[in-house]
């Protein structure tokens, strides 16, 4: 009986290990280039730069969240968060949807923590750009 019981949570232990290592392995390469474009976009929040904010979007980004309106889209996250706490942001998952991967991370900010930042990107001619932005 517990001999059983024993190699049942064994198997069940190396089931959920062979589910979960793709996974984490997918966290990782995908990190491998997300988190320094996300961190370039949250240290460029905190200084108000839109050349660094905007330097690894796609055309369409650029154009949606253009430098007349980054004044406007910085007021919005000061007003709920306020600065990034550099370094502080943890890759929590991955979403990869044919071309698009979206990267969700936690992120500290002076009056916020934890706070979702998801940023999809995709590969336009041979790079990885971002073509989408979200804080909740």
């Amino acid at each position: 009986m517990v001999k059983r019981r024993l190699a049942a949570v064994i198997a069940v232990t190396i089931a959920i290990m062979l589910f979960a290592l793709p996974v984490f392995t997918g966290c990782g390469k995908v990190a491998q280039f997300a988190d320094p474009m996300t961190e370039n976009i949250l240290v460029s929040i905190n200084n108000a730069d839109y050349a660094g904010f905007s330097r690894d979007f796609d055309s369409a980004m650029k154009a949606e969240l253009n430098e007349e309106y980054f004044p406007d889209f910085l007021a919005q996250v000061k007003v709920i968060a306020d600065n990034y706490k550099e370094g502080s942001k943890k890759i929590v998952g991955v979403n990869i949807n044919n071309d698009l991967t979206t990267a969700t991370y936690t992120a500290d900010f002076a009056n916020a923590e934890d706070v979702t930042v998801e940023v999809t990107f995709k590969k336009i001619d041979g790079k990885m750009q971002v073509v989408g932005l979200w804080f909740k």
